[in-house]
């Protein structure tokens, strides 16, 4: 016996494959925008409610990662939140001129850029992904800026930095506080600067655990964080947050060695 997948399964998994570009110049945006809204209101009014909160969820989510995708477009290749949300500034200030960081998980540069030029820093910045590294080297280069290709979970780069930054890269890692004690006694940092994502940002977060699905931001994180939670796994990596700012459904902290 063949197995019959839902309508609205069938429509979403049709519409992922469809090649976008020639349709945008057969129908107009606001023909496309009404099928849509159309194809959302069946999904809402799905006599299973629980199965149609979940779905709406999955569109919810497939509709933010394409904005996500859009967002880093609109800026030319960096996300529209560097600038937007002000995150660069809680870094930079909290660092001096002529300091040595280290910036793990650098990503495409962009951060550790501003640390280099705004609060005069020197920069080690660490990335596994070449094409990241690629990007940041095109588009960021400065003598005081080094970018190393490197995975941190099995070697870090070698010497003493005054400051350590993680910014969105904790909650990717599984034995976080082996990795940070490990951090830290190869470093020898003053100060660890942090950003990690807050898991209760909103009502969706619950509702979504509530039907079944993944509630955190990022299939690929391995936790999320409330300030408790926080502090705790960081004082059994033997660090005690000394600053800590919640906004824009992230942690933004300073911790230092005890």
């Amino acid at each position: 016996m063949t197995s019959r997948m839902a309508p609205w399964r069938v429509a979403r998994a049709a519409y992922r494959r469809l090649p976008r570009g020639p349709f945008r110049f057969l129908m107009p945006t606001g023909l496309w925008r009404g099928l849509f809204r159309f194809w959302l209101s069946v999904l809402a009014a799905s006599p299973n409610r629980r199965r149609a909160v979940r779905e709406l969820l999955v569109v919810y989510d497939d509709t933010y990662r394409a904005l996500d995708q859009a967002a880093i477009a609109y800026d030319d290749g960096i996300h529209v939140k560097h600038r937007l949300t002000g995150y660069h500034d809680f870094f930079v200030e909290r660092v001096r001129p002529g300091e040595r960081v280290l910036d793990v998980g650098t990503g495409k540069g962009e951060l550790a850029h501003d640390l280099v030029t705004r609060a005069g820093a020197i920069v080690v910045g660490v990335d596994h992904d070449p094409g990241h590294l690629a990007f940041a080297r095109a588009r960021f280069p400065h003598k005081r800026l080094e970018l190393l290709e490197a995975d941190v979970l099995e070697r870090l780069p070698e010497g003493h930095f005054d400051v350590v930054v993680l910014s969105n890269v904790l909650e990717h890692l599984g034995a976080r506080v082996e990795f940070l004690k490990r951090l830290v006694a190869s470093a020898s940092p003053s100060r660890v600067l942090l950003r990690v994502p807050v898991h209760a940002r909103d009502w969706t977060v619950p509702l979504k655990e509530e039907v079944g699905l993944l509630s955190y931001w990022d299939p690929d994180h391995e936790i999320e964080y409330d300030p408790k939670s926080f502090r705790e796994e960081l004082r059994r990596a033997g660090l005690e947050v000394t600053e800590l700012l919640v906004t824009w459904g992230e942690i933004w902290a300073v911790a230092e060695p005890r």
